[in-house]
């Protein structure tokens, strides 16, 4: 599904509740995001349908239990947010940085995660089916790794350290096995 609205250059903050005009039903269906920053905002629960961010900030997001379905995110930063417990369905990250992201417990599905970085970032307990990592030079396709064991987190990790996608995690550094 094609995003059906094109929203650019705007500020979305908790304060101007300006971005409760396009969710329908806890959803934002179908949206193309352009040039956007995403402050301070609470999308617990939300569902992303077919949405695409590229350019976009998003800073001190509360995302805990959502769900990204047929989402791309290109070229944008996820700083200081909790993504606990979030599910990525048949989502792309393209050259995206998440900076102190706390994605304990987040399941990535059918997903592809193309020169995208966590630093500081909480990894713990993820769940991880067919997930294609990638740089420029190479690529890593893990096909299913549920239930996730924490040699698996090593492995998810080792994979993102790999390619030079992971700067450091919640546990510093991630030792060779």
């Amino acid at each position: 599904m094609k995003p059906n609205k094109l929203i650019q250059n705007q500020y979305f903050s908790e304060e101007n509740n300006n971005l409760a005009q396009y969710v329908i039903c806890n959803a934002l269906p179908g949206i193309s995001f352009i040039n956007c920053t995403f402050e301070s905002l609470d999308f617990s629960g939300e569902v992303f349908g077919s949405c695409s961010f590229q350019n976009c900030i998003f800073n001190d997001i509360n995302a805990r239990k959502c769900l990204f379905s047929g989402c791309c995110l290109k070229d944008c930063k996820i700083i200081n947010s909790d993504m606990t417990r979030t599910e990525f369905d048949n989502t792309r990250f393209i050259n995206c940085e998440l900076l102190g992201v706390d994605l304990q417990a987040s399941d990535f599905d059918e997903c592809e995660l193309k020169e995208t970085t966590f630093k500081n970032s909480r990894l713990g307990l993820i769940g991880v089916f067919s997930v294609k990592f990638s740089n420029s030079k190479q690529s890593i396709q893990i096909e299913d790794s549920l239930p996730f064991k924490k040699q698996d987190l090593y492995i998810f990790e080792k994979s993102l350290k790999d390619l030079n996608l992971i700067i450091s995690t919640d546990s510093n550094e991630i030792d060779d096995f």
